[in-house]
């Protein structure tokens, strides 16, 4: 069973998340510790799926930690838990780990991050490095996928766009949404691309133009 690494220095909201997690228990176990400390050697004692941690901790603070995963566990997902936390820090955290939620939130939210989470990894379709977003495109098109595609430019930039039956429906890119979240990635270069199948739900279409509507406008067409 998956196992997930609860990390916060404030003792009673871990045994809130903790009891309220506990209804996931058929789908991964919660550990919870209070310190970076405690965490570490724990990631070193046992395999985790999914790690998730508070930012502002005495000792080793969350952002030491998150680095440590980083390094030494770079297929471990992290989800950010703060309430410290403004638009840029969400924005710079998400490109460099996983996921970010703010403080406070909702315990059931977290637990559906979670599942999310462990979802994603299990459904990984494949990887592409280093394509066009044109072939890209071409390829997504003629092979009528429907997928959740995860998409890097060189220098790190992040973003998503996702796909049915072939059709962009929707992509997020930083604060953009929609059809110009889809133009600004298109206008990125040579990128790693990662297939997912998408989340067990209808995703609403925001983008109605065509690709190649959308490509003219990056003006990469």
């Amino acid at each position: 069973m998956d196992k997930v690494l609860i990390v916060d220095d404030d003792e009673q909201l871990l045994l809130i998340i903790s009891e309220i997690l506990g209804r996931y228990k058929e789908k991964f176990e919660v550990v919870p510790v209070k310190s970076g400390f405690d965490a570490i050697r724990s990631l070193q004692e046992q395999k985790y799926s999914v790690v998730v941690t508070d930012l502002v901790m005495p000792g080793i603070n969350g952002m030491v930690l998150l680095s440590y995963v980083s390094k030494n566990f770079p297929n471990v997902p992290c989800i950010i838990m703060t309430g410290h936390g403004t638009p840029e820090l969400k924005e710079r955290l998400e490109k460099k780990y996983s996921y970010f939620i703010q403080k406070p939130f909702s315990v059931t939210d977290l637990g559906e991050l979670i599942l999310s989470t462990l979802g994603q990894e299990q459904h990984l379709l494949g990887t592409m490095n280093g394509v066009s977003i044109t072939g890209f495109l071409k390829l997504v098109e003629s092979e009528n996928m429907t997928c959740i595609c995860e998409i890097q430019a060189k220098d790190g930039r992040t973003g998503y766009m996702v796909f049915q039956r072939g059709a962009l429906y929707n992509a997020t890119y930083g604060k953009l949404s929609g059809k110009k979240a889809a133009v600004e990635m298109f206008k990125f270069d040579r990128v790693k691309i990662k297939f997912r199948n998408p989340p067990k739900k209808d995703f609403p279409r925001k983008i109605t133009d065509s690709t190649a509507e959308l490509l003219k406008i990056a003006g990469v067409a």
